[in-house]
């Protein structure tokens, strides 16, 4: 067969084929897929109350609650932040669940100002208890700086990140400033933690510290004038004398005395013979106290040695045995006796010694 044959025979069996409809494949993923669940459940965002209690003025309070506010917004998972009213005095959890109760809020902050000491306690008022709280002592009652240490405290129970706020101090020509230690450009734009920081103002020898409270929202920038930079060493001032409030009076001259004739002292009597009569007496009795302490020794030694013959014969005296508790007895007697007299000579020769 010639190859133009096999050509043709070749074109025919392949033309049904090509003219056939291929089969459509199912996809692999189908067209709609389910949501996925998210892996961890979201949780419900809390609504918290502000309580602003204690020692300040009423302008200043407001202003402190404000604050807290605003920190409390940064804190995840707050929806928002509301004023709470409570009755004066509202010292105790129980007032401050009624005020978070009355509002529908989740919690509470409540800051309380008592002695400079500035206390913010988080309360739950499902759980109706306390579950964090800090303080700061030596706050001062100046409004931006009570707030500045408000909203500090609120961060650190809040807000894990923290929170910042932007501090801008202008300074006239010649005026250089430092921030916590670290020079600051004038007009510079800083952000650091809320809070009140230390700002320290110099220029040429004279210098000044003083305090600058950063908020979370609205610190107001502080301007430095020049004569506002309070010199280092003050000069000593000036000491004027100041006259006597009562002019001084002379006192008038004394009159002459009358001679008075000199009486000589009464000699006292004699005591010749009663000091060594009482030193006499005190030696008789500490001889005394000796001789008791000897027969005393002697009354417990012979009556230790009738006691254990009495034990070696069962419980039976022998006559040994009863000479020596009589000697024993005997010594005894002494030996209070000689006790005895020794305290009356001591006493004695006391009263001889230091009376007469």
């Amino acid at each position: 067969m010639n190859p133009r044959s096999l050509c043709a025979i070749a074109i025919a069996i392949a033309l049904p084929a090509l003219g056939q409809t291929e089969p459509q494949l199912e996809p692999l993923v189908p067209p709609s897929l389910p949501p996925i669940a998210p892996l961890t459940p979201s949780r419900p965002l809390k609504t918290l109350g502000v309580l602003v209690l204690g020692a300040l003025a009423d302008e200043t309070a407001v202003r402190v609650g404000d604050g807290i506010r605003a920190a409390a917004k940064l804190a995840p998972g707050v929806k928002e932040a509301l004023a709470l009213d409570a009755p004066h005095p509202c010292v105790d959890k129980a007032c401050w669940v009624t005020a978070g109760v009355a509002r529908s809020v989740d919690q509470v902050v409540v800051a309380t100002y008592t002695a400079r000491t500035l206390k913010v306690r988080l309360v739950d008022v499902k759980a109706r208890k306390v579950v964090q709280e800090a303080n700061r002592p030596d706050v001062s009652s100046d409004g931006a700086e009570a707030t500045a240490w408000a909203e500090a405290l609120v961060c650190k129970l809040l807000v894990p990140a923290g929170c910042t706020g932007e501090a801008v101090v202008q300074g006239g020509e010649g005026i250089a400033l430092q921030l916590d230690g670290t020079p600051l450009a004038a007009g510079e734009k800083r952000r650091v933690p809320v809070g009140v920081h230390v700002l320290r103002v110099k220029e040429g020898s004279r210098e000044s510290v003083r305090p600058l409270p950063v908020l979370v929202e609205g610190t107001p920038v502080v301007t430095i004038a020049a004569t506002e930079v309070a010199s280092a060493k003050p000069p000593p001032a000036s000491v004027v004398p100041i006259a006597p409030l009562v002019p001084r009076v002379t006192p008038p001259s004394a009159a002459p005395s009358a001679a008075v004739e000199a009486v000589p002292p009464t000699p006292s009597p004699s005591r010749g013979w009663t000091r060594p009569a009482g030193y006499a007496t005190v030696g008789a009795a500490v001889v005394a106290a000796g001789v008791g302490a000897y027969f005393g020794a002697k009354s417990r030694s012979d009556l230790n040695d009738a006691e254990s013959a009495y034990r070696a014969n069962g419980n039976a005296y022998t006559p040994a045995g009863l000479d020596k508790l009589r000697s024993g007895n005997s010594a005894g007697h002494t030996a209070n006796a000689l006790f005895i007299a020794s305290a009356v000579l001591a006493a004695a020769g006391a009263a001889l010694t230091f009376a007469f």
